[in-house]
């Protein structure tokens, strides 16, 4: 359900020809926290900035620098101090016990045509204002020693900065501005709990509305807690870590960024790797880290890449694929051993079926038999494919392989590395086919000996967490009116389209008995009007609580859930709920999973689904929460979320 749009704001462009770069991949720049202080304390400029991949083309990106490094003005860093090529995102490098402090600054332009502004209550909207949102990372919405008058912020998206020079926002009570207001600029500090899992996670903005206008832009980056040596237990010395960035930009045949991303684009166009060219004149590019087919060489030793889709709404089908001057020589992919996905590593129970692999796994990757591995024992994950719907991360071993899959050392052999493609439903997108790399397997080093990495349990202990937030979470006050679901209780959300906007959610508590309880239903809406939908409190001693969320889907096109402050695994038909109190999680955990699409029967309503003109195959999660504060869920197709596809929760204090 694609509406086409322009941010008209955006001119002035020299449209290129389509682009075709074979330079060496280059690493996102970095910005470590300091050892001695424990803090990495940035300023980060939201602005127009140049696209370097496509010339002449400019975006939106976050300028960052360290925070002695600002200018005079203190909206801007000194030459040469900040992050190059900003719009192919920055990597912040923390460790767990870190603390995160950003001075984000709003020096973005009006949005002459943003698609809700006409929406009631969103006429600010053009205004662009923005926020910073640290997505997977489990630190507090809130912070204890904010002030009115001073506030600090944690990891909350209810709080907007705007850029003063776009004029005044209205406030009044008709706005729906959700939360506070800030004019210029906002103050973060994110304390990151001693026990945060090493991994991989990003940033970006999450300002309700327009968030697919700034993602789409370039407004994004990533972040890394700690090392992959901390659950890679067997690195060769020689080996080397690359992170993968996928940005996608549309630009039309009249010279401006489109701020919607149209799946259709490449339908009838001339493609190039890297990009396509429709009949019109408008270009599709699709980047790593801001780089246009990038060549990457692999080592015999192989490499970890670290792949963040930062992009709005594209589902990437990733395969590594061996090739002959940047052809696909084979219908056969490679095999790629699946080390973690949104930032927490990978390590299922041994024994575990292929099938049962991939339901808990969210469908995220197409397992398949490690090479040179037991097929008995698939504790150790091999994929053929990754899917990786919008805000996935997933982390993975790249080695040459012969025919038979064996890890052979560099022999100057090709690969392109491509997403093949991807149709989300009956109602939904066609996502096209794209080569993003050129790969060659040379430069030397050793072959590794053994077939697989050894991957390490992330020792993710939620009681740990919530015991090191014990003053945030005391911070937010108990409230009776939270009440903690009984024994075999579970939530059910609708994914669905409401009658007076695109998109929203529903919900309805199941009984112990599989029964809806009475008066518990809440019929599809779209946010604002879902609004802390979900509140429930910690356990005893403001212990974690876990809790069993059923996900249906009324629609013909897939969605993605998202949670904030919180992991969550997917649970195998008839799995118990409950993991247990103090021991380390372990298996596959994930804060966003992919949502099938219903049948053609499926028209975003709850009564179709209830008299089963709607087929929809249901997604079971287990939720623990161990942090209080408000935050959000929503689908992570920042068009879908933008239209009202997500809703608040308010996790409480205990009341004893």
């Amino acid at each position: 359900m694609k509406t086409l749009r322009v941010i008209s704001s955006l001119l002035g462009w020299a449209l290129a020809s389509p682009i075709v770069s074979a330079a060496e991949f280059v690493d996102p720049p970095v910005f470590t926290s300091d050892a001695s202080s424990k803090t990495l304390d940035l300023l980060m400029v939201a602005k127009p900035a140049p696209i370097g991949a496509i010339p002449g083309v400019t975006g939106w990106a976050y300028e960052i620098c360290a925070r002695q490094y600002t200018n005079s003005t203190g909206d801007g860093c000194l030459p040469g101090m900040a992050n190059p090529n900003p719009y192919g995102g920055s990597r912040l490098q923390l460790n767990p016990g870190d603390t995160l402090k950003v001075h984000l600054v709003n020096r973005l332009p009006l949005i002459n045509e943003a698609k809700h502004q006409d929406d009631p209550g969103e006429a600010f909207l053009v205004q662009n204002p923005t926020n910073l949102h640290t997505h997977g990372m489990l630190v507090s919405p809130n912070l204890p020693l904010s002030t009115a008058l001073n506030p600090i912020f944690g990891d909350t998206v209810f709080v907007l900065g705007f850029n003063s020079a776009n004029g005044t926002p209205d406030i009044t009570p008709t706005s729906h501005i959700h939360g506070d207001v800030r004019m210029d600029t906002i103050d973060y500090q994110i304390p990151i709990p001693a026990g945060h899992p090493s991994g991989l996670f990003w940033f970006h903005p999450h300002a309700h509305g327009i968030a697919l206008n700034q993602v789409s832009a370039g407004l994004s980056g990533i972040i890394t807690i700690g090392q992959v040596k901390d659950y890679i237990h067997n690195l060769p010395a020689n080996i080397n870590t690359r992170h993968l960035i996928l940005k996608d930009t549309q630009v039309s045949n009249n010279q401006l960024l489109s701020d919607q991303e149209d799946p259709a684009l490449c339908a009838t166009s001339t493609s190039a790797p890297g990009s396509c060219t429709p009949p019109d004149g408008s270009q599709w590019f699709f980047t790593l880290s801001g780089q246009l087919n990038p060549t990457i060489t692999v080592n015999s030793a192989g490499e970890i890449w670290r792949i963040t889709n930062a992009s709005a709404s594209v589902t990437y089908e990733l395969q590594l694929t061996k090739s002959n001057n940047g052809i696909a020589a084979s219908a056969n992919s490679m095999a790629l051993q699946v080390l973690s996905i949104d930032g927490i590593s990978v390590t299922p129970t041994t024994g575990i079926s292929l099938g049962d692999l991939k339901t808990i796994g969210g469908a995220k990757f197409r397992p398949i038999t490690c090479p040179g591995v037991s097929s008995a024992n698939p504790a150790t994950v091999c994929a053929s494919s990754l899917h990786m719907m919008p805000s996935s991360r997933a982390e993975v071993w790249v080695v040459n392989r012969d025919a038979g899959g064996n890890a052979i050392k560099a022999d100057g052999s090709q690969a392109i590395f491509q997403t093949v493609g991807y149709a989300t439903g009956p109602a939904g997108d066609n996502w096209p086919a794209i080569t993003l790399a050129q790969v060659s397997f040379s430069g030397g080093g050793a072959v590794k000996k053994t077939p697989t990495l050894k991957v390490a349990a992330s020792g993710l202990d939620y009681n740990q967490i919530a015991t090191q937030l014990t003053a945030a979470n005391a911070a937010v006050a108990p409230n009776t009116a939270c009440k903690p679901l009984p024994a075999g209780w579970k939530r059910r959300i609708f994914y669905g389209y409401p009658l007076s906007t695109n998109f929203g959610l529903g919900f309805e508590l199941i009984d112990d008995k599989g029964h809806t309880v009475p008066g518990s239903f809440q019929d599809v809406a779209a946010f604002p009007n879902a609004a802390k939908t979900v509140c429930l409190p910690l356990g005893s001693g403001n212990t974690p609580v876990y809790e069993h969320w059923e996900l249906i889907n009324l629609t013909g096109e897939d969605h993605n859930f998202h949670i904030h402050q919180t992991k969550f695994r997917v649970l195998t038909k008839g799995e118990v709920v409950g993991l247990g109190s103090g021991v380390p999680t372990r298996g596959i955990l994930q804060d966003n999973v992919p949502l099938p699409s219903g049948s053609a029967g499926c028209d975003g309503t709850v009564a179709s689904w209830r008299n089963k003109a709607c087929q929809s195959t249901r997604t079971d999660v287990e939720i623990p929460f161990a942090i209080a504060g408000d935050f959000v869920f929503h689908c992570h197709i920042l068009e879908h979320e933008d239209g009202g596809m997500m809703a608040t929760i308010h996790v409480v204090g205990a009341a004893n």
